[in-house]
């Protein structure tokens, strides 16, 4: 039986979609077991498009051999974007499927999660999936509290452990540190306790990167009866960059740097201090990023070794994706792209992304036509078995599965993707790219050498991105009609998702 009141405010094609996929899975559970994979999302924060080794266009000493496994064991992307070059409105389209900009009238930072439209844990969990979210949890507005839709255990995750914030100190984690600091509840400066479902937690002598691993090892092990859906939203390489276990921070032969206490003052202040060239020398926070990503790789290492231990690698789906281009403060490397996060240029948007799912896809696999992390949901209804409902949620992705395999171009690599973040916009068609970016400089607070700035910030631009990647030759002036059809195109996507606003308001 359906629980009305659970989806109070849902309209009614959500009542016959939750119907419908109750009927499709309902069948023994050992059945269900064998027929459904386990689907795992890793979502990493602000990793560079150059800081993944499975690419041939890796970074200078980054390795990542146990993210290179994910890659082995099924399918590379160099080619797939988010919706946003931040992390808020990325989230917010990779759990529902759909652009954030239907209910976000402002277009930017803080979209929200609405009510009225259904999330990947909420689907998976009616076809019969045990779900669990650990680490962050971001839509860029009402965080730290468990009673709002946001919160994960709000919109389908059986359990969580983790923070609801922009970004939260990776060692301080407890009450007497939380009580200890005049400003601990802020959003791009948390610390302390963590949620571990809607109790606040504290967890002293830990590291967040490995407490988040311990955490989703333990679901993994203790769901192998039973479908399962992993959110695994690690906080790194997210700032504050420079903290790293000790073993790390050797390794790469950089200094410790000693974690917050209250006699600094405020943590915001901290924050600030650390986050930027300053205190930090730019070859240092190179080599901060790479420790950072060194520990992160290992944890996911863990993470695959617990999974095979329980014989359920091939039955399990695995995305990884980062929510956005590398951090311009934090000494990620987007190259051969210009721009960074922050921004529209191609190094804000275009992230490194891979899948495996022995089972059912190919390993080994280059696959290079255009994807976004829209078609992450659709991909996973599919390998779940339930893909009939997809025409009833009002996705703006297709999934990857047949594509992959036949190696063309997916339903929705064939249309525009679109793109709006404040005043910046674009519109990839193709291999043409109409864009509006500006390069990040706030406060005029020194980005990192492994960052290359876009060429043309702040003026309509016409980019050939078969040609040129790097977004270096503006064509506009050649190319008029071409500009002016994309610019045309993007204006009546942006008027589509103002009308999908009226909906979601009214509902």
């Amino acid at each position: 039986m359906i629980n009305t009141k659970k989806f109070k405010g849902y309209p009614l094609f959500s009542f016959l979609l939750i119907a419908s996929i109750l009927f499709s899975s309902c069948s023994e559970s050992k059945e269900a077991k064998t027929s459904k994979p386990n689907i795992i999302l890793i979502v990493t924060d602000d990793q560079g498009y150059a800081d993944l080794s499975a690419y041939n266009h890796v970074s200078h000493l980054c390795k990542t051999p146990n993210m290179d496994r994910i890659a082995q064991n099924g399918i590379l992307f160099d080619n797939a974007y988010v919706t946003a070059p931040v992390c808020s409105p990325s989230r917010a389209a990779i759990n529902t499927g759909q652009y954030q900009e239907k209910w976000d009238p402002k277009m930017f930072w803080s979209p929200g999660l609405p009510q009225n439209v259904l999330t990947i844990a909420e689907t998976l969990k009616e076809a019969g999936y045990q779900t669990a979210k650990v680490g962050k949890s971001d839509f860029g507005t009402n965080y730290h509290n468990p009673a709002v839709r946001e919160f994960p255990n709000q919109h389908g995750y059986d359990s969580f452990v983790g923070f609801s914030a922009h970004a939260h100190d990776y060692f301080l984690m407890d009450e007497e540190t939380e009580k200890s600091t005049p400003d601990p509840y802020g959003t791009s400066a948390s610390l302390g306790r963590l949620f571990v479902d809607s109790i606040k937690t504290s967890f002293k002598d830990t590291y967040s990167t490995e407490l988040f691993t311990n955490k989703a090892i333990e679901f993994i092990q203790n769901n192998t009866d039973q479908p399962f859906f992993l959110d695994l939203s690690y906080n790194a390489v997210h700032h504050l960059i420079h903290e790293v276990p000790d073993e790390y921070l050797e390794k790469w032969d950089v200094q410790k740097v000693a974690n917050y206490n209250s006699s600094y003052g405020n943590y915001k202040d901290y924050y600030w201090d650390y986050t930027q060239v300053g205190k930090i020398s730019d070859e240092e926070m190179r080599k901060y990023f790479l420790a950072n990503l060194n520990c992160l790789d290992d944890n996911i290492g863990r993470l695959l070794d617990a999974l095979e231990a329980t014989g359920e690698m091939d039955n399990t789906m695995i995305i990884l994706v980062s929510d956005n281009g590398g951090e311009p403060l934090a000494g990620a490397n987007n190259l051969p792209l210009s721009g960074s996060k922050y921004t529209m240029h191609e190094g804000g948007i275009k992230v490194p992304m891979i899948l495996s799912w022995p089972n059912g896809l190919p390993k080994e696999k280059l696959y290079t036509h255009r994807v976004s992390t829209l078609d992450i949901f659709p991909t996973f209804l599919e390998a779940a078995g339930v893909n009939d409902v997809v025409p009833q949620l009002d996705l703006d992705g297709s999934s990857l599965i047949r594509p992959i395999i036949e190696n063309i171009p997916s339903a929705s690599a064939e249309s525009p993707l679109f793109f709006q973040f404040g005043k910046q916009w674009a519109i990839i068609d193709q291999d043409w790219k109409l864009v509006l970016a500006e390069d990040y400089n706030p406060e005029n607070r020194p980005i990192t050498s492994q960052i290359q700035l876009g060429s043309n910030p702040g003026v309509e631009a016409l980019y050939d991105l078969a040609a040129d990647p790097a977004e270096r030759n503006n064509l506009i002036q050649q190319n008029s009609i071409k500009a002016k059809s994309l610019k045309t195109k993007h204006q009546n996507w942006i008027n589509k998702m103002a009308a999908r606003y009226d909906h979601y308001q009214k509902d």
